[in-house]
């Protein structure tokens, strides 16, 4: 903590490319802390782990990383811009993980400094689960880092204005629910708590974490889809305000499913995604 306030206080851009890498093995999924997040996501078929719960079981480990004295920027302020989960087999309610988690890129655009995130999820020796997200620090900071570079993987390929999408739901996020996803992911950074501090990092009032958002998107197509064998690409796009009524929209096709999260005008996109189904099924 202190090493990210220092950060903060002194607006600092380390060139130092970060080699850290942190794990954690043998760890078991917490039943009544699965239970909370399947109930709070909305999800029903309870089979298997929900494909977005093990970022929140690893998510201790991800600030360890990000709070690291090699990790080049300061976490305040910093916007989770999009996440990249594939599972590559289903996770069992009782399965024990060894995760690994560490940077794999940094790029600098003209809309900021970014730096990817990995993690690697093991069961019983083989890889199960990744997760790539994508970090923004907005600034008005020259390109001067000789990594600097536009990065193709930046944004989505696909916009939604490609797509003929079909409303299939509404939903509502209230400051409660946002309470309760922050109690059991452990993720209680104070701009989803609080209007305070969401206004003092720029927002009119708090705000629904983006995973939160993500993990509804997903239960909410569960009897639609097989939200199992897949690849969901979410690029997080504009912030939901607490409290906020939201439309599901989808566009389902046999290589990909697209969708989007927007408000019930259709004026503004929270979020935009993308799963793809994987043909090595091997469950």
């Amino acid at each position: 903590m202190v090493n990210t306030i220092v950060k903060t206080l002194m607006n600092t851009w380390s060139t130092q490319v970060c080699t850290e890498q942190f794990s954690i093995s043998g760890q078991k999924i917490e039943q009544r802390n699965l239970k909370q997040y399947i109930k709070c996501c909305g999800f029903n078929n309870t089979n298997y782990v929900p494909v977005t719960y093990p970022f929140v079981m690893i998510f201790p480990l991800l600030m360890k990383l990000m709070t690291s004295t090699q990790f080049p920027i300061s976490i305040l302020g910093l916007v989770h811009y999009r996440n990249r989960i594939t599972q590559h087999q289903p996770i069992a309610l009782n399965a024990i993980l060894t995760s690994t988690c560490r940077v794999i890129k940094e790029y600098i655009t003209d809309t900021g400094r970014f730096i990817d995130t990995h993690i690697d999820v093991f069961v019983d020796g083989q890889f199960a689960w990744e997760c790539t997200s994508t970090f923004l620090q907005k600034t008005k900071q020259r390109k001067t880092c000789q990594r600097s570079q536009r990065s193709s993987g930046e944004k989505i390929v696909n916009t939604p204005a490609n797509y003929a999408y079909e409303p299939i739901s509404l939903f509502k996020f209230s400051p409660f629910d946002v309470y309760k996803y922050a109690y059991i992911s452990k993720d209680t950074n104070p701009i989803h708590l609080h209007f305070i501090p969401a206004k003092l990092m720029g927002f009119k009032t708090a705000i629904a974490h983006g995973m939160f958002a993500k993990a509804r998107v997903l239960a909410q197509l569960e009897n639609l889809i097989d939200i199992q064998h897949i690849s969901i690409d979410v690029q997080f796009k504009n912030a939901i305000f607490l409290p906020s009524q939201v439309c599901l929209n989808v566009a389902l096709s046999q290589q990909n499913n697209t969708f989007s999260l927007t408000k019930l005008n259709q004026r503004v996109t929270h979020l935009f995604g993308v799963i793809t189904p994987l043909l090595d099924k091997k469950n």
